[in-house]
C-alpha cells in the first residue's frame, strides 16, 4: 500500500465491496511476504511492477499474483488486516471489522472536530493505523487528504504542504525530534492549524516548543494514544488542556472507555491507581490471525482491549501512561520499569532522545542519541544508578549517532538491545 491515489481508491473500492484486504508495506523484503502469503493464502496479492516471482499456487498477472485454486474463507465481518507494529517476519495480523473503522473513523472526526475544510497531507505510512486513521477520519468528515509520497524530512513535503494549503499535520514523535533539530517550526506554514502526535512517549520541552509554534498562527496541538488493536488512536488530550495536563495522554475517544486493571483482576477509575490500562470500544479489534484458518474467526475480543500498558489516572479522569508491563528489566534483584529510567535520564540531564533497554539483566543501557562527551555519559550513569538505588555499575550510557527506526518510524528496541549486548552502537 504505497501513497498513491490509485492505492486510495482500490483500498476504498474493497472497502465498499466487502473485500477484507491485507495492507502491507511496499518496501517489505520478499522472503518476508512470500511467508505471509503461504501463511494466509490470499486471493491474490496487488503490487504492480513486482518482479519476484510467483509463489506456488499462484500466477503472474499485470497487477501482481493471482491465486489458482480456491482462497480461504474470511469472516464477513472483517474489513482489514494490519500486521502488529514494528512486525517484519512471522508477523500476527489484527483483524478490523468494518464496524470498528468506521466507529474509530468517526470518533476521530469528533475528538478533533475535523470539519470539511480540513486539508491533511498524507505524512504517515499507509499500511499502519496511524496513518490509515488520518485518511478515514478526514474522508469520513468530507475532507482532504493531499495524497503525496515525500519523505517529511525534506523540502519537497513543506512545498506540498504549502501549495495546496494544507491545514493539518500528524506525526510520531521521533518525526517531531528530527523536525526540531532542523528547526522547523509550524509558523513557517501559514495554513497549519492543526497538528496530532502519537506513539512513543514526547520530550515535554518539545511539546512545549511545539505548542508555542502552532500557538501563533492560534492552532491546536493534539497528543494522542493508539494501538493497531484499537484501529489506531484510543484516546486524546485536548488542545486546551496539554498545558495543565502536559504529560497525560488524555481521555477515551468518544464512544470508548478506558480504566485501569490491578493485579487481583478487579477494574478501576480511581486516581493515583497505577496498573494496566484496560480500552473498550466498538474500534478495538475482532481478534489476531496467525494462519489462514483464523481469517474466518468471529469476534474473539468482544470490544474489549487488554493493552499491555502500565497507567493511572488523575483526580479528573485523564489518562497517564507509566510504561509496558514487558518493559520490565531485574537488576541486582530489583524490578526496573525501563520507560520511568527514560524519564529519570532525562532529569539526569540527558538532553536528546534517550532509550534505557536491558542487557541480559547484568546492566541497564542508556542509548543517548548525539551524546558524545564520555564525561557527560559518565556522569549520566552515575546519576540515574543513584536515582535507582542501584550499583553504579548497573547502568551504562552510550553515544549513539542516530537511534535506529523501524519502517513505522518507531524506535527499534530489539536493534538496541542486539547492540547493548555486543556492546557497539547499531550500524
Amino acid at each position: 500500500m504505497p501513497w498513491t491515489v490509485d492505492t486510495v481508491c482500490r483500498y476504498l473500492a474493497a472497502f465498499r465491496q466487502g473485500r477484507a484486504l491485507a495492507l502491507l508495506d511496499p518496501g517489505m523484503e520478499p522472503d518476508t511476504l512470500t511467508e505471509l502469503i503461504a501463511r494466509f493464502e490470499p486471493a491474490g496479492l496487488w503490487q504492480p511492477g513486482i518482479e519476484t516471482p510467483a509463489p506456488e499456487g499462484y500466477r503472474h498477472v499485470a497487477h501482481g499474483w493471482i491465486r489458482q485454486a480456491s482462497a480461504v474463507a474470511v469472516h464477513p465481518d472483517v474489513a482489514l488486516l494490519l500486521t502488529t507494529s514494528g512486525s517484519t517476519g512471522a508477523a500476527r495480523m489484527v483483524r478490523l471489522s468494518r464496524q470498528g473503522v468506521l466507529a474509530n473513523a468517526a470518533a476521530i472526526v469528533r475528538a478533533l472536530d475535523i470539519t470539511g475544510a480540513e486539508i491533511a497531507p498524507a505524512s504517515l505510512p499507509f499500511y499502519l493505523g496511524y496513518g490509515l486513521s488520518v485518511l478515514n477520519s478526514h474522508l469520513l468528515a468530507g475532507a482532504t487528504v493531499v495524497v503525496n509520497a515525500y519523505p517529511v524530512i525534506g523540502p519537497d513535503f513543506w512545498a506540498c504542504v504549502d501549495h495546496y494549503g494544507a491545514t493539518s499535520f500528524a506525526a510520531v514523535s521521533h518525526t517531531y525530534e528530527l523536525l526540531a533539530r532542523l528547526r522547523w517550526t509550524p509558523s513557517a506554514h501559514p495554513g497549519l492549524r492543526t497538528m496530532t502526535q502519537s506513539g512513543s512517549r514526547m520530550r515535554p520541552e518539545l511539546i512545549a516548543q511545539l505548542v508555542r509554534g502552532i500557538g501563533r498562527s492560534e492552532g491546536r496541538f493534539y497528543l494522542m494514544y493508539g494501538q493497531t488493536e484499537a484501529t489506531a488512536r484510543m484516546a486524546v488530550l485536548p488542545a486546551h488542556r496539554i498545558g495543565e495536563k502536559c504529560g497525560s495522554v488524555g481521555v477515551a475517544v468518544p464512544g470508548s472507555a478506558l480504566s485501569i486493571r490491578i493485579e487481583s483482576g478487579e477494574e478501576t477509575r480511581e486516581p493515583d491507581v497505577v496498573g494496566e490500562v484496560i480500552f473498550r470500544g466498538p474500534g478495538v479489534m475482532m481478534g489476531y490471525a496467525d494462519t489462514a484458518a483464523d481469517l474466518a474467526r468471529g469476534d474473539d475480543s468482544r470490544g474489549v482491549l487488554h493493552t499491555g500498558d502500565i497507567g493511572r489516572f488523575d483526580q479528573e479522569g485523564y489518562l497517564y501512561l507509566e510504561g509496558r508491563l514487558k518493559r520490565i528489566a531485574k537488576l541486582f534483584g530489583q524490578r526496573i520499569n525501563l520507560d520511568a529510567v527514560e524519564r529519570v535520564a532525562i532529569e539526569a540531564g540527558a538532553e536528546g532522545v534517550t532509550i534505557a533497554v536491558s542487557r541480559n539483566d547484568e546492566a541497564i543501557v542508556l542509548w543517548c542519541e548525539g551524546e558524545a562527551e564520555a564525561a557527560r555519559l559518565e556522569l549520566i550513569s552515575r546519576s540515574v544508578a543513584e536515582r535507582l538505588g542501584v550499583n553504579r555499575h548497573g547502568v551504562v550510557a552510550r553515544a549513539i549517532d542516530k537511534l535506529p527506526l523501524l519502517r513505522n518510524g518507531k524506535i527499534d528496541y530489539r536493534a538496541l538491545v542486539r547492540a547493548a549486548i555486543e556492546d557497539k552502537a547499531p550500524t
